[in-house]
């Protein structure tokens, strides 16, 4: 039985949890998978899989070749298709994620285009703005927004968006003596709760000066098209990526506050995991990507208002 055949069938058992599935999956009988298992557990010289009568479970040492035996798999699977798509078209998997709102926003028409372009790709997107371990979980590829830290990954920027604050114009009328971004700082304010520091809001003047404005909210989500949708209902000012409220402000629904200063702002990213072989779907997937939006990206573009991502 060669070693291939024994990683395959213990990541289908762990995956499936059960030894029935696997050999399901694997299209052999229950006793043949069986003893894979035992044939890579006799030749480890221990166990992976501790057994009940109800289920199987993987104890320390199983967890960690886990991880191993997946990583080593997927290599081998991916030269093969590298090899197999190299002078014919794409197929296969890729698993995606992405920020919950920006995919949401800008991400179903660029794969829609890049599915379209490649019939044969199938696609897994996986929207949270949870920070995922790529590795452990098993992604492709991510976009992430801001500052980057895991350096185990290779990062190549797509994209940028600005901060930009907004307000209903009903809201904006009650306060007529804005002459300066100080003067927001009695407005009620709705913020992001996932920012570093939600209640400081970080400008740089006209005049190159730069500012913070310290805000009390009268609100704060983990979601900003919440926030946005909240913001236009008048119940306070808020501070987005343009990403989020671009339309609402060129539809005036919501009024850019002190355009002219700059609310600082955001690198887009698209990040994959450091692998000696990069599949060519994923390859092709990020160039894709990066050519999309640009250096001016159409978020950006709002109606009388000058920004620099």
């Amino acid at each position: 039985m060669s070693q291939i055949e024994e990683l395959r069938a213990f990541i289908l058992i762990v995956e499936t949890g059960s030894l029935t599935q696997a050999a399901d999956r694997m299209g052999i009988a229950v006793s043949a998978v069986s003893r894979r298992l035992r044939d890579l557990e006799v030749r480890l010289g221990t166990a992976l899989i501790q057994r009940s009568t109800r289920r199987l479970f993987l104890n320390e040492t199983g967890q960690l070749f886990y991880q191993r035996a997946k990583s080593v798999l997927a290599t081998l699977e991916d030269a093969e298709q590298e090899v197999k798509n190299a002078g014919g078209a794409l197929s296969g998997g890729l698993r995606i994620s992405a920020p919950l709102s920006f995919g949401i926003a800008h991400m179903s028409t660029a794969i829609a285009q890049f599915m379209h372009a490649h019939p044969d790709i199938h696609i897994e997107l996986d929207l949270s703005d949870k920070r995922v371990d790529m590795i452990a979980e098993g992604f492709d590829l991510a976009i992430r927004i801001g500052n980057l830290t895991d350096s185990s990954l290779i990062a190549k920027k797509i994209s940028s968006v600005s901060v930009l604050p907004a307000a209903a114009p009903s809201l904006i009328s009650q306060w007529p003596q804005l002459t300066h971004p100080g003067d927001l700082a009695k407005m009620p304010a709705l913020v992001y709760a996932n920012d570093r520091s939600p209640h400081d809001w970080g400008y740089v003047g006209p005049d190159g000066k730069a500012g913070s404005l310290h805000i009390t909210p009268r609100m704060s989500a983990n979601n900003g098209d919440v926030l946005r949708d909240l913001a236009i209902a008048g119940l306070g000012m808020v501070s987005l990526p343009t990403f989020l409220h671009y339309e609402a402000i060129n539809k005036g629904l919501l009024q850019p506050l002190f355009p002219e200063y700059r609310w600082s702002g955001f690198d887009i990213f698209v990040v994959y995991p450091k692998t000696t072989i990069l599949p060519k779907r994923t390859r092709v997937f990020v160039d894709f990507i990066s050519g999309l939006y640009g250096k001016a990206p159409y978020w950006e573009a709002i109606e009388g208002v000058r920004l620099t991502g």
